[in-house]
């Protein structure tokens, strides 16, 4: 640790000491934590995760409160959940005064642990100061340093003038509309009651990222005629029509200049600075002596900051409009799966300078910015909330989100944690 430069070094000292002394106490929470399975689709475990969140706020000395989806709004804003509760879990540690306050949150939902894994996925094996499990790095971890970075503060006796509030919450890997949307939508984070916020996602340790690229999921059923494998030409095959409009999307859209162009922006990895459309699943046919009368095939279009999901859908559809104008019998239908507006917030905010400032103080270099490649919670505190101060920042390694074997190192969840309190005292104040 960098102790020679600012926030006041007395201040970074306390914090570092305190956070040090709570490393086993952070290693036994997060792989409690990562050890209870909460996939999504359908959403497992997720009050069981919540009351073990909780609990441990609880025995901190924050207050908690828990905000559950209505059973009438699941089918709505979760429609492939199974009928499963939705919850989310808020600690509070109210400072001397109640504004300013800052809002960390991140979410306990993780995807499916899939296949290729040499360990437990769910068995939070420590080893070589890495800890495995699906969920670690996306992004349990986030959770535990924003709670440990409270936890530090009390331990080491720093009073806040302000709020610390830090949430927990379900659903983003399918959208977020149950989790943060959800809370955003009952105003429990909105411009009106929040001043700083930070979603806690895996976007690299030494890196503050200021906003993500939009997405559009959809898919598109195209319809035929089915018959004899036989006797063809008495039905429309709709595999016909998906060879029709793949080779439309090639010529038509992917060959545009704005796939070409790379953004500014430092969207990491680098990669992902252009737009994408990839194709990601064809559902089609049931008997190989059988023309198909319909197929299903879904697409996931990722656009920079400077593109809309409406602009998007406009050109599909219009692209699927002038293929049935101009071939008999080719008929589509379109079905929207998930719409994101890109976010971009400023990059010279009083939060960005004060996690700026901190990540100097503790890594003893400067933070760079990034971009996230895939949507993020920020969008609905941004877009929906009106917050305009809401960055992103949290242990965990981008690379690793999603993948088999996936890892969290308990230095970044430590860093981070010193980060998240320092920034936190800056912003707050200390009384």
């Amino acid at each position: 640790m960098n102790n020679e430069t600012s926030p006041d070094t007395t201040l970074a000292e306390k914090i570092d000491n305190a956070v040090e002394s709570l490393e086993q106490e952070m290693i036994d929470f997060a792989q409690g934590l990562f050890r209870i399975p909460t996939q999504v689709p359908p959403g497992n475990n997720y009050r069981e995760c919540t009351q073990y969140i909780g609990s441990f706020m609880e025995k901190i000395g924050m207050k908690v409160q828990y905000a559950e989806v209505p059973e009438h709004l699941l089918g709505k804003l979760v429609p492939d959940g199974e009928g499963l509760p939705r919850i989310s879990v808020i600690g509070t540690l109210k400072g001397k005064e109640q504004r300013p306050n800052i809002h960390f949150t991140g979410h306990y939902d993780v995807v499916p642990e899939g296949t290729g894994w040499s360990r437990d996925p769910y068995g939070a094996e420590l080893d070589n100061g890495k800890i495995y499990a699906r969920g670690s790095s996306d992004q349990k971890s986030g959770i535990v340093s924003q709670i440990f970075a409270c936890y530090a503060l009390i331990k080491a006796g720093i009073k806040l003038n302000g709020t610390y509030i830090a949430s927990a919450t379900p659903d983003e890997e399918i959208g977020g509309f149950g989790g943060v949307g959800f809370l955003v939508e009952q105003g429990l984070i909105t411009k009106e009651n929040t001043d700083y916020c930070v979603v806690t996602e895996c976007l690299d340790a030494d890196k503050i990222c200021i906003g993500h690229r939009g997405t559009m999921w959809f898919e598109i059923e195209l319809l035929g005629k089915q018959c004899h494998g036989a006797m063809p030409a008495l039905g429309i095959s709709a595999i016909g029509h998906l060879k029709l409009l793949l080779k439309a999307i090639d010529e038509k859209i992917l060959s545009m200049p704005e796939f070409a162009r790379t953004t500014e922006l430092p969207i990491q990895p680098p990669a992902c600075r252009k737009m994408t459309l990839a194709t990601t699943y064809i559902h089609s046919g049931d008997k190989v002596n059988t023309v198909p009368g319909n197929c299903k095939v879904g697409f996931d279009w990722r656009l920079t900051p400077e593109y809309s999901a409406k602009w998007a859908k406009n050109l599909i559809l219009s692209l699927c409009d002038e293929l049935k104008a101009a071939n008999e019998g080719f008929d589509y239908k379109f079905r929207e799966i998930l719409s994101a507006t890109p976010t971009l917030v400023k990059d010279n905010s009083r939060a960005v300078k004060a996690f700026q400032d901190a990540g100097r103080t503790v890594l003893g270099k400067e933070m760079e910015f990034s971009l996230s490649p895939g949507f993020t919670d920020q969008r609905f505190i941004v877009n929906d909330g009106g917050v305009e101060q809401c960055i992103i920042y949290g242990p965990g390694l981008l690379e690793q989100a999603h993948k088999a074997d996936e890892y969290v190192t308990v230095d970044d969840m430590k860093a981070s944690a010193k980060i998240m309190a320092l920034a936190a005292v800056t912003l707050l104040g200390s009384a």
